[in-house]
């Protein structure tokens, strides 16, 4: 092969990549040193310690270019670092004939040449590209044959209604039944078993059924201290996935019925929809998109099957709270809102801890022709004033003291301003950063979030088998991650955003010196970004308002002497509310 420009400085690229589930291939170990002689054999002048540089993904599949070292690869090609890239096959590089194609064009506009280990070919002549493109096709092919085997498989396994893996819902356990198949080895299957969890989806089934509105059902929760099994409270969205969950419906005619009417792909006899045993539904999300999305799939794509657990809502209960949903679809609520509410987002009760969210007060207006509105606590409204019975508050009344202060910040002669010029000057050393503890929690905890990542990306693409094994290994690492955080909020100690060097204070300064003269100019949405940039809380208790800045701490007594920082308090009454209420801005200063 020929390279166009013998002077050129441009590197060599290795990229290789092995989804590391799988026993078969070559390790990106061999990919990399058998595209290193393909390098030396091409090109003998090639530098092999210099002129090289090495990206490699493990664990990733090849349907799409969301990679990691690919990226990075990418990225230097942009910057016109890298002249060829050399790979095993070319199916290490994609099995999407789509994205191979976007990918050839980039390539050829920045000189960029191919150079596979195994392969004849190459993308500078046109008999060349073509024999490339036709692999790519038959990668392509290959994978789609996969997913295709899988789904297969899948449809095999719905049959005998087993747990595939995965989070339980709430009120089931996964319980694994040991049996022998027909060749006498020791198998594994799985099946949902009820919790102690049972009895908070039996009584939103029924009170859903009673009430016949989310809304009031999300009230109902609250009111009575219902959680989720993550000890969260429950959100219309999170209802409304329970309650159209299948897994809970008991297999009987009026289900059958039902789905029936879909035109669902039922894998069950009719005979089996006796009334004992619940619903097993598959294949109903899919993955999309670079950012690996989680969408539901078109109803006519679900597998359903008889499951091995025993059903909780009767089938006409279940189709009831269906229609009753779907009768509701059309008041489906809408945050009351106001476009002009600054600190949307941003302010929280101090109470509750729930945001605060405006609410306009009918058509009136101010002398400016703004909408009156209140920031009303989220909690309180949708408890219906019994979990929370903070005041409102004067809506534009608190942007407008909000306002105030921020610009404040932007004189020279601020304490704030002065706390990030000593920043940027001394550029602080906090004991705590220093520690070697700390920095090894937070290494394993990306860690962990790259193989979580690595792991549910590789889900659709592995055997069925595996299905649950992987997703035991995912629940395993979240919950280490867990447990490293909170070992890392219980070494810190702290619940703010901490302004610790020299980076973040002269960025921060950027910020206040670009828009000291021109504040006022801005759009809502730039005030709203810059607010949350210099702030880490903004609270309200219905009387006064707390603005902590950015950096802020809360010392303990006992932790004054080790600490780099202590805690000073500025605070400004204000008693000019239109209600007659009173507003306090807090400022806690390095």
């Amino acid at each position: 092969m020929k390279h166009s420009n013998k002077h050129d400085n441009r590197k060599f690229a290795i990229y290789s990549r092995k989804s590391k589930y799988t026993g078969k291939g070559e390790s990106t170990t061999n990919q990399i040193e058998m595209c290193k002689n393909k390098i030396l054999y091409t090109f003998p002048d090639a530098d092999i310690e210099n002129d090289i540089i090495i990206y490699e993904d493990e664990g990733y599949t090849g349907y799409n270019m969301n990679r990691p070292d690919f990226q990075r690869m990418l990225k230097d090609i942009r910057d016109k670092k890298i002249k060829t890239i050399a790979f095993y096959k070319l199916d290490r590089i994609s099995r999407n004939v789509s994205e191979f194609s976007n990918l050839v064009n980039e390539l050829d506009e920045y000189e960029v040449t191919f150079l596979s280990a195994t392969e004849s070919i190459e993308n500078v002549t046109p008999t060349g590209r073509a024999m490339m493109f036709m692999i790519s096709v038959f990668a392509q092919l290959e994978r789609d044959t996969i997913a295709e085997r899988i789904r297969d498989n899948m449809i095999e396994l719905a049959k005998t209604g087993r747990w595939l893996g995965g989070q339980t819902p709430t009120g089931y356990d996964s319980e694994p039944i040991v049996y022998h198949d027909l060749e006498g080895k020791k198998r594994t299957l799985f099946k949902l078993t009820e919790n102690d969890e049972l009895p908070t989806i039996i009584t939103l089934f029924s009170k859903m059924l009673e009430l016949k509105s989310l809304t009031k059902l999300e009230t109902y929760t609250l009111q009575n201290d219902m959680v989720t099994k993550e000890g969260k409270r429950f959100t219309r969205w999170g209802l409304k996935a329970i309650l159209t969950n299948p897994v809970y419906a008991v297999a009987d005619q009026n289900i059958l019925d039902y789905l029936t009417d879909l035109k669902l792909n039922i894998y069950a006899e009719e005979k089996d929809f006796n009334g004992k045993h619940g619903l097993m539904v598959y294949n109903k999300t899919e993955k999309k998109g670079k950012s690996k999305t989680v969408v539901k799939k078109d109803m006519e794509e679900w597998i359903v099957a008889i499951g091995k657990h025993k059903g909780t809502i009767k089938g006409k209960d279940w189709v009831e709270v269906q229609d009753l949903l779907k009768q509701n679809a059309h008041m489906q609520y809408r945050k009351p809102t106001t476009s002009n509410a600054l600190l949307s987002g941003i302010l929280k009760c101090s109470h509750c801890g729930s945001y605060m969210r405006a609410k306009l007060q009918g058509k009136d207006t101010d002398s400016q022709g703004r909408r009156k509105f209140s920031y009303m606590c989220e909690l309180k409204d949708q408890s219906k004033k019994v979990k929370c019975q903070c005041p409102n508050i004067n809506g534009l009344e608190a942007d407008r003291l909000v306002l105030e202060e921020i610009k404040k910040l932007t004189n020279p002669a601020s304490k704030f301003y002065e706390a990030l010029k000593k920043i940027s000057k001394d550029n602080f050393s906090k004991a705590y950063k220093d520690n070697e503890e700390l920095k090894a929690l937070k290494k394993q905890i990306n860690k962990n979030e790259n193989e979580i990542k690595a792991l549910s990306d590789r889900l659709p693409y592995i055997a069925v088998e595996l299905v649950h094994e992987q997703s035991e290994k995912i629940v395993e690492l979240k919950q280490k991650t867990t447990e490293l955080q909170n070992k890392v909020k219980s070494l810190t100690n702290t619940n703010y955003e901490e302004i610790s060097d020299k980076e973040s204070a002269d960025v921060l300064l950027n910020v206040l010196d670009t828009y000291t003269t021109s504040f006022d100019n801005l759009d809502l949405n730039t005030k709203r970004n810059m607010i949350k940039l210099l702030v880490s809380s903004i609270t309200s208790d219905g009387e006064d308002i707390t603005i902590n800045l950015i950096g802020t701490r809360t010392v303990k007594n006992e932790d004054i002497s080790s600490c780099a920082c202590t805690k000073k308090q500025d605070t400004l009454m204000i008693t000019n509310f239109p209600t007659g209420e009173h507003c306090k801005r807090n400022f806690n200063v390095l």
